[in-house]
């Protein structure tokens, strides 16, 4: 198993828990720009939330590549 693997004996590292949180909100932020400062429906929201997380448990820690996974889900 990698180091700092999200498994159900280790849920959340706090570094990794922090770099989620960081990448959510600059996800988020982001999306709001691209859409000249209109919020994303709270479903989408949580979706991207989802996918972080999921990204997380792959091995994804960074705070870049998290959001860049985030960002791919939404339209340009």
């Amino acid at each position: 198993m990698q180091a700092g693997t999200i498994t159900i004996h280790n849920p959340l590292n706090p570094v990794v828990l922090r770099n989620i949180r960081e990448a959510f909100d600059a996800a988020i932020s982001e999306a709001a720009e691209r859409r000249q400062g209109y919020a994303l429906p709270f479903e989408t929201e949580a979706r991207v939330a989802r996918h972080i997380v999921e990204m997380a448990r792959r091995g994804i820690h960074d705070r870049d590549g998290l959001r860049n996974a985030a960002l791919s889900l939404l339209p340009h």
